[in-house]
């Protein structure tokens, strides 16, 4: 997942999820991907649920894929 999906889950902007990716609880990314930071969905999601449970659960949720 890429820090689009940060953002759409928060409903913040892209310096307010810069800022939180620099935090040192948030996951470590697992790669890079045309020059941008990639992490595992399911790391975002775990923390997205200990840290911010206010957040709205995302409506394709259900869809699966490929967990980055």
């Amino acid at each position: 997942m890429t820090i689009g999906y940060l953002m759409k889950r928060l409903k913040v902007g892209r310096t307010r999820a810069y800022q939180l990716t620099r935090r040192p609880s948030f996951p470590i990314p697992a790669g890079t991907a045309d020059h941008m930071r990639i992490w595992r969905k399911a790391d975002m999601d775990a923390w997205l649920t200990v840290h911010r449970p206010d957040a709205v659960p995302e409506e394709d949720a259900a869809e699966g894929g490929d967990n980055t």
